[in-house]
């Protein structure tokens, strides 16, 4: 859609926010908004720092922000990360290993928050809980220091807002492709709210049928100052690379529906029902704090088509910057901002497009996954002839792989000789820097591996794979032509921004080393009462004004 005068006008006019409640309060905040950028990386913050003019602006100049935070966790997927800012878990302990994994019982991938136990509300669509997660997350604990405390998530992901409200949140709302509406699932109500429904009779999504997407700012030569050209080789389908980009097909069709997750405009209908459901549950109007919980999907979805340096994801960004402006100015009017705490985050980062790499000479490689399989199927052959089924799942996104504990009884194998044959396999491919084994990663036994840690942070037994893959640096592996992903245990996926902004936050750059596993027990440290820490983890107490 065509960029609007205001939206041009405040993308190069600075906007201060003023706070309508006076001066700065001392004492606990009536709200604290938690804002998780899927998939964005810490550079985004420096590249376009001088283009920010919104949100982002406002969080770089009044916020803490700590420039070397990473996962500490190797399995870089939306479900673990989004797990993990809330609860300070990491999923060796909370058990959300990934976004979805093999269920060796039901011989299937289950989704993180799957729930066949309850049903969708609002809408078309699965349900969903978090029965999956193991654990509690500050908002459960606030909850029960806080009775009258309420803690609402919304998300485009069910899995980013089902795992950010936690167990004991009061609401999780995300976005379905089958009916285009936002819902929530009998695990927290009885029936959709009233709100809800008549949100959803809008049809936002609708509104962007025969649109295009064009650049937020005109002028050309700034996106290929600050991003390159506009076509790069190697993004998305290597078809639809050069803007605008047009919606494909018609509402109600699903495809439609899907189109819009993959364009900016999926964060607007978030911010439109965030703040919605911000009204409707009262949040931060009393003296208890409130939590809500924001995840943007966008910059992921538009990340994995065109990449981290693309015309695409900087257009993104700049529009996710009007976005942020938007709900700091909502929360302003309906709350005060010196009575919020803002936390900003991701859930991880992303490996830049191949193909972008190897003009900067860094030796990257773009592969297909069967290139994996063959050479594990060859392998097993070759060692075990006759032996079919030894493989029980090999998940094409991970690169994990289950064996059939059941197929290696029956022929009397030793699991470690399937293993050691499947590992000599994928490491003579030249795709594979490591294979860890559930042995290696359940013991505690001192290693030089700088990786082995954060495979052993990820690794949970009742759903971890047999054989936990790491790919080497700068690899894609992926069937799709084009893109890029996530997923390893490398500091481009893992390192994300941090940001806090409040009355008790000092503003400034903090260098030392931290990570999304210290947000929650920080945040309970300024709310004043304890929470249990991973031995890994800090507080990040240098930025606190006064402990309350």
């Amino acid at each position: 859609m065509k960029s609007t005068g205001v939206a041009v006008a405040l993308l190069i006019g600075t906007i201060v926010l003023s706070s309508a409640c006076g001066e700065q309060r001392a004492g606990k905040p009536k709200l604290i908004l938690v804002l998780s950028i899927d998939q964005m990386r810490f550079d985004y913050l420096t590249r376009f720092n001088d283009l920010y003019k919104g949100g982002f602006r406002t969080l770089l100049d009044q916020g803490a922000i700590f420039s070397n935070a990473n996962f500490r966790h190797a399995m870089t997927w939306t479900g673990p990360g989004h797990s993990v800012i809330l609860s300070g878990r990491s999923p060796r302990h909370s058990g959300i290993v990934a976004t979805a994994w093999y269920d060796p019982f039901l011989r299937r991938v289950v989704d993180a928050v799957e729930d066949p136990a309850h049903s969708p509300l609002g809408g078309e669509g699965s349900g969903a809980s978090p029965v999956n997660f193991i654990g509690s997350t500050l908002g459960d604990v606030l909850k029960q220091q806080s009775p009258e405390s309420r803690v609402v998530a919304v998300s485009l992901k069910d899995n980013s807002a089902i795992l950010m409200a936690g167990p004991r949140g009061d609401a999780a709302y995300w976005y379905e492709t089958s009916g285009g509406n936002f819902i929530t699932s009998t695990y927290y109500m009885s029936k959709a709210p009233a709100w809800l429904e008549n949100w959803n009779i809008l049809r936002l999504a609708d509104r962007y049928a025969g649109e295009q997407w064009t650049r937020l700012v005109e002028d050309e030569k700034l996106y290929e100052q600050y991003a390159g050209p506009d076509a790069i080789e190697g993004e998305w389908d290597r078809k639809d690379i050069v803007f605008p980009h047009s919606f494909q097909g018609t509402p109600p069709q699903e495809g439609f529906y899907e189109g819009v997750k993959r364009t900016p405009f999926s964060d607007n209908m978030v911010l439109s029902l965030s703040l919605r459901a911000m009204s409707a549950h009262q949040l931060g109007l009393d003296d208890s704090t409130d939590i809500l919980a924001i995840g943007f999907s966008a910059t992921d979805t538009v990340g994995h088509l065109y990449g981290a340096e693309s015309q695409e994801i900087m257009d993104q960004l700049l529009r996710l910057d009007l976005i942020l402006e938007e709900l700091f100015q909502e929360v302003e009017a309906q709350v005060g901002l010196a009575n919020t705490l803002v936390v900003l985050t991701s859930d991880h980062g992303v490996l830049p497009l191949v193909e972008t790499l190897q003009t900067k000479g860094i030796e990257a490689r773009r592969a297909h996954p069967q290139i994996l399989e063959g050479a594990m199927e060859q392998a097993l052959e070759n060692r075990f002839p006759g032996v079919g089924g030894l493989i029980a799942h090999f998940a094409r996104d991970t690169k994990n792989i289950h064996l059939d504990e059941e197929v290696m009884r029956r022929h009397q194998l030793e699991p470690r000789e399937v293993e050691s044959a499947i590992i000599d396999a994928l490491l003579s491919t030249g795709l594979v820097e490591a294979v860890y084994t559930r042995s290696q990663l359940s013991s505690d036994e001192p290693s030089t591996d700088p990786y082995i840690e954060l495979f052993r942070n990820s690794f949970f037994q009742p759903r971890s794979p047999h054989l936990s893959v790491l790919v080497k640096k700068y690899t894609y592996v992926e069937a799709y032509p084009g893109g890029t992903g996530h997923g390893t245990a490398y500091d481009y996926d893992r390192h994300v921004p941090i940001i806090f902004m409040g009355a008790d936050i000092e503003p400034g750059s903090y260098p030392d080393p931290c990570g999304p596993q210290d947000i929650a027990p920080t945040l309970a440290q300024l709310l004043g009462f304890d929470y249990p820490r991973e031995e890994d983890s800090r507080l990040l107490s240098e930025m606190i004004r006064s402990v309350n």
